[in-house]
């Protein structure tokens, strides 16, 4: 059994997780990743917790929505990572993406909301710092109410346990960080849910831009925090990054054939983790 630390990473909604997610299951073996069910994730994460050891100790990897806290149940040694984003794009992006996905569970909902509406009665304000703080009600760990006491744990737990905390913002440094911390190859990448038919941040109306800053306070405070975090794990491995920046560019750098060749090869993957995660 290898001596590495396993993988938890905290993905958190619409914050550049998806395809993080497609790159992990490349650099482990897919029946060594536990993958998160995204549309049954309060019941794959309830289910997780109930594997014994002997079937946990196997894992390289534990990936999705969930919150911090599984560490305490490994047998093995554990690092966390995770990716934040401001709060004002996640907003956006999120209530864009539902709007135009039919499939998504709240699909109808934001039909029927604006923007602005969705801001306001959101019981999702805050979960970037709800996850990392670990809040977790027994069933649902989005929703619940978030203090200033949540917000100093989630910055305690960011520091203290987390290996890498990425930016959306950065996304190709925090790649550069990963391959350099964690070894990993990373030959391809490609992006994965992202959502195109939304307005650009600086073309949304100031007022909801201020409503999601007093709504999202506790996320605005914990994203500023995670910048400062990041900024001195980029600077502590300046040379490093910068090598393995252009790497990570050129892995992106896909023509048509090799995107739909790593695209098809990727739903592969995923669909064995979530099987052999499912059983």
């Amino acid at each position: 059994m290898s001596k590495d630390p396993a993988i938890i990473f905290v993905h958190l909604p619409k914050c550049g997780g998806t395809t993080l997610n497609r790159i992990m299951e490349w650099e482990y073996p897919p029946w060594r990743v536990f993958s998160v069910d995204p549309s049954f994730f309060r019941w794959s994460y309830r289910r997780l917790l109930r594997w014994p050891a002997r079937r946990l100790v196997r894992m390289k990897a534990f990936k999705g929505h969930m919150p911090f806290g599984l560490h305490k149940l490994l047998p093995q040694p554990s690092t966390y990572i995770t990716v934040l984003r401001d709060p004002v794009d996640r907003a956006v992006s999120e209530y864009y993406y539902a709007l135009s996905r039919f499939v998504h569970p709240q699909h109808r909902m934001m039909k029927k909301l604006t923007l602005d509406e969705y801001i306001r009665t959101t019981t999702y304000a805050n979960v970037q710092t709800k996850l990392i703080a670990g809040l977790y009600t027994g069933y649902d760990f989005l929703s619940g109410d978030c203090t200033s006491e949540t917000l100093e744990t989630a910055k305690h737990n960011l520091s203290q346990h987390f290996s890498l905390v990425g930016l959306t913002e950065r996304f190709d440094e925090s790649l550069a960080l990963a391959k350099l911390l964690f070894g990993w190859q990373l030959r391809h990448y490609a992006d994965f849910n992202v959502t195109s038919s939304r307005p650009k941040t600086d073309e949304v109306p100031l007022g909801v831009r201020e409503l999601v800053a007093e709504r999202y306070q506790f996320d605005m405070q914990l994203y500023e925090y995670a910048v400062g975090l990041f900024n001195g794990l980029v600077g502590s491995h300046a040379e490093g990054v910068r090598k393995e920046l252009e790497k990570v560019r050129e892995a992106r750098a896909l023509s048509g054939i090799e995107s739909t060749y790593y695209r098809a090869a990727s739903a592969a993957r995923k669909a064995i983790s979530r099987i052999y995660s499912a059983i």
